[in-house]
């Protein structure tokens, strides 16, 4: 599962999009408008479950459609099927708000 993803996301207040690392336990990347993801996972009965922390440094709009100002930060929980890489979009709750993401493998690592 060591691979690198494109992340493509969909909320009320829009789109985005950005890249992450996914393997050895462990979730690093970068979304549009300079947002920072870093957490862990563990893969548990066919899920992935985990904790990403969400990081404005420049603060921006959230595809939530929220305006967050510079240094704010977010805790998401993550519990996804093992292969979600099935074409389906898979959900988080970003301050009480749903936002859909798609991941697309770019290659292993």
């Amino acid at each position: 599962m060591s691979a690198l993803y494109a992340m493509s996301l969909v909320g009320m207040g829009g789109t985005g999009g950005g890249t992450v690392y996914v393997g050895n336990g462990k979730i690093v990347g970068v979304g549009a408008g300079n947002l920072r993801y870093s957490g862990t996972y563990i893969e548990q009965a066919g899920r992935i479950k985990g904790t990403v922390n969400l990081y404005a440094p420049t603060g921006g709009t959230l595809v939530t459609g929220a305006q967050v100002t510079a240094d704010s930060r977010w805790s998401l929980t993550l519990d996804w099927p093992a292969n979600f890489l099935d074409g389906k979009p898979q959900a988080l709750m970003v301050e009480g708000h749903p936002v859909h993401i798609i991941m697309e493998k770019i290659g292993d690592i």
